[in-house]
């Protein structure tokens, strides 16, 4: 078969980023360039890492992915903030491959210990006073071209109140600097005066840049604060558009969209692939998932209570975007003779404009949007759900080796603080040898888990849209009544609390309190969160929509407009609540302490009311990935057969199966990093073209109310 060459560059291009890549830790930066007071001194450079292949395809991703960040989030209205970090520390090195001791060379403190021994530097690495480099707890580098081995001691000032990496911003109210991260708890707002960052910048305590700007001193840092990420707003002001222009469907149109899901209009001889409720479960399959489960509590940490109130909102306007985007997917469908169906933005973006006039415009969106679309389900729809899937049963099957690694590091930090190094050693090799047998296992759980895991996709994909929304419409019903009884049921044991935390999510809405960055900084978060939430305006969910047994576009529109309704209103509402019962988005011990976020932190949270949570959590984990792989898998294979025509789709779902089975073995980095960004940039070309089509959605949905009102349409349940 001769493919088209567009063809085969994406098939090149997904073989070159599934290369394994061996293990690798991110460097710390080159120590002793703090200040002058430090300058004659000998300064360190770390060594350059060498890069595999991998993790050069990964670099050139990662650079795309900086580039699409400043154009995605460039962030309208922002502005600057400056700031400095203390980094106070003693750096002590060795030759390369030497059993010496440690000799100090560059310290802020003639306190400090002349040489370090082995033992010495393992009770620091425990005590988790070292900066981290290459080769743990070491560092690799040169000194006046001479390879060493270095190590970097973290020390606070000489008083105890500022640690390493604190970080200060000045506060004109108050004539000082003030601490920006809550790293601790502290018995009060910890400020420092100018005065005393000058001797800090004597003694070389703060951290510098080597371009300043111009009359400035080196260790003043700056960076952007504020305004609004442009996909942010983009999504949000598409939303409100909808909303407005569609008269405020999404509450009059409520009730009549649930009597079309539960089956009431389905004429089985209407064109299509799917009923109503399977297109639903389709759609629903794709955004229900981690974005409900880590999505409400990143939120909630970062812009504290009110940032839900956001979320609820955006949740809201998004009805009316998923309305009109599924409307549009229906009504430039193409049924092709066997009766599949192709629909979703890349044909309403090119016949739709065309009709307007608007047929280049229109060509070049759709082309846009299928490239993004193909390059989003591969990555974020496909590798990295299967990915966290496989993590998440990985830890439920681990627990409890995992318990007895952090049970031992909690004896290690303790040996560590009464310097007990015996005691210390022994556990560390304990340690070590648990860690090696859970590596093992994991390699060959995860190639197993892997090849089962490509099996049931590879089943239920190559079927099609039919086979996809019977499976989908089994599994998103479960899953979502799954995780829906653990939350009610923490709801309701502590139910007296809700309506003050209910208020304390609306009053704190338009505080921005939480953190410090204001009302519109809290609105960024709630609406950010949103968007990944339930997709609405990406334009995803009117591929599966567009399959649906009707010769109503409205109908099916209305019913789409559900989705966001239950994804974000119904089912994030509940995982907002158990994150405020238990107080998990304020719990300086889990974030700060343990490094707990995201799904993790949720999963903590429940733990806390349901000892047995974390295995109801990795089952719903992979039930959510899953799902949301095998309708991604549908919307990429729709825009490939757009890009490549119908007769390559077979290659495509090959590749979507082979691709499960990477993305459970290999971290990809980057790469999912660039798919993430796809599926909000497929927002771009969608909402402007969808803005453009409004008037058309308009006067058909005013046509099909009036017929509705008149009791023209069949009832069939």
């Amino acid at each position: 078969m001769a493919f088209h060459p567009c063809l085969r560059i994406v098939v090149l291009l997904l073989l070159t980023v599934c290369i394994e890549q061996p293990g690798f830790s991110q460097e710390a930066s080159p120590p002793g360039t703090q200040s002058d007071s430090t300058a004659t001194l000998p300064v360190v450079q770390e060594d350059a890492p060498v890069l595999n292949p991998y993790q050069k395809v990964d670099a050139v991703f990662k650079e795309a992915v900086s580039l699409m960040e400043m154009v995605l989030f460039y962030r309208v209205g922002r502005s600057e903030r400056e700031y400095i970090v203390f980094e106070r520390n003693s750096v002590y090195q060795r030759e390369r491959g030497s059993d010496a001791n440690f000799v100090n060379i560059v310290s802020d403190d003639p306190g400090q210990p002349a040489v370090l021994t082995d033992e010495q530097v393992q009770v620091l690495a425990a005590q988790g006073k070292l900066v981290d480099g290459q080769v743990k707890p070491y560092q690799l580098g040169t000194i006046n071209g001479k390879p060493v081995e270095y190590v970097t001691v973290k020390l606070d000032s000489p008083d105890g109140t500022v640690k390493y990496g604190d970080k200060f911003a000045w506060k004109s109210s108050i004539g000082e600097y003030r601490i920006l991260q809550k790293k601790r708890n502290l018995p009060g707002e910890l400020t420092v005066s100018q005065s005393t960052v000058d001797d800090w910048d004597r003694q070389g305590f703060l951290k510098t840049t080597s371009k300043p700007k111009e009359g400035q001193p080196a260790y003043l840092l700056s960076e952007p604060v504020g305004g609004i990420p442009i996909v942010v707003g983009w999504l949000a002001l598409g939303g409100l558009f909808f909303t407005l222009f569609m008269r405020g469907f999404n509450f009059w149109g409520f009730r009549h969209a649930l009597n079309i899901v539960r089956g009431k209009y389905d004429n089985p001889k209407e064109t299509g692939e799917v009923t109503h409720f399977q297109a639903l479960a389709s759609a629903l399959s794709a955004t229900i998932g981690l974005g409900n489960i880590a999505g409400v509590t990143i939120a909630m940490t970062l812009g504290g209570p009110g940032a839900f109130f956001w979320m609820l909102l955006s949740g809201f306007l998004g009805m009316c975007s998923k309305f009109t985007e599924c409307t549009l997917g229906q009504k430039y469908r193409y049924v092709k003779p066997d009766g599949t169906v192709l629909g979703g933005p890349m044909r309403y973006l090119k016949v739709g404009l065309a009709e307007m006039k608007l047929g280049l415009l229109g060509g070049v969106l759709s082309i846009v949007f299928a490239v993004m679309c193909v390059l989003a389900s591969f990555g974020g729809g496909n590798m990295l759900q299967a990915n966290q899937s496989g993590s998440a049963m990985l830890q439920m099957f681990q627990q409890g080796r995992l318990q007895q690694v952090s049970d031992l590091n909690d004896e290690i930090k303790d040996a560590a603080k009464v310097e007990n190094i015996d005691e210390m050693l022994t556990l560390q090799k304990k340690k070590e040898t648990l860690v090696t047998d859970i590596s093992a296992f994991e390699k060959r759980f995860k190639i197993i888990y892997g090849i089962i895991l490509a099996a049931l996709v590879g089943a239920v994909i190559i079927g099609g849209i039919k086979r996809i929304g019977a499976a989908a419409s089994k599994i998103v019903p479960s899953m979502c009544i799954m995780y829906s009884l653990a939350c009610l049921y923490i709801i309701l044991t502590h139910i007296s609390q809700v309506p003050s935390l209910v208020a304390q999510i609306f009053t704190e809405a338009f505080t921005g309190s939480a953190m410090g960055g204001g009302i519109v900084g809290v609105l960024v978060v709630g609406v950010q969160r949103a968007a990944f939430s339930n997709e609405a305006g990406a334009g995803s969910a009117a591929i599966a929509h567009s399959a649906a047994r009707t010769e109503e576009p409205i109908r099916e529109g209305c019913v789409a407009l559900l989705g966001p309704f239950i994804d974000t209103i119904v089912v994030c509402s509940m995982t907002a609540l158990v994150i405020l019962i238990t107080g998990a988005w304020d719990n300086n011990e889990w974030i700060v302490e343990q490094g707990l976020e995201g799904a993790a932190l949720t999963s903590r949270a429940f733990q806390e009311e349901i000892s047995w949570f974390p295995i109801l959590l990795s089952i719903a984990v992979t039930l959510f990935a899953y799902s949301t792989i095998i309708s991604w898998s549908y919307y990429g294979e729709k825009a490939w057969e757009t890009l490549f025509g119908a007769r390559s789709t077979f290659l495509y779902k090959i590749l979507a199966v082979i691709a499960v089975f990477i993305g459970t073995i290999v971290n990809l980095g980057s790469v999912l990093d660039f798919s993430d960004m796809m599926i909000l940039g497929m927002a771009f070309p969608n909402i402007l073209g969808v803005v453009l089509l409004s008037p058309k959605v308009r006067k058909d949905l005013m046509e099909y109310w009036a017929r509705y009102k008149a009791g023209e349409f069949k009832t069939y349940k």
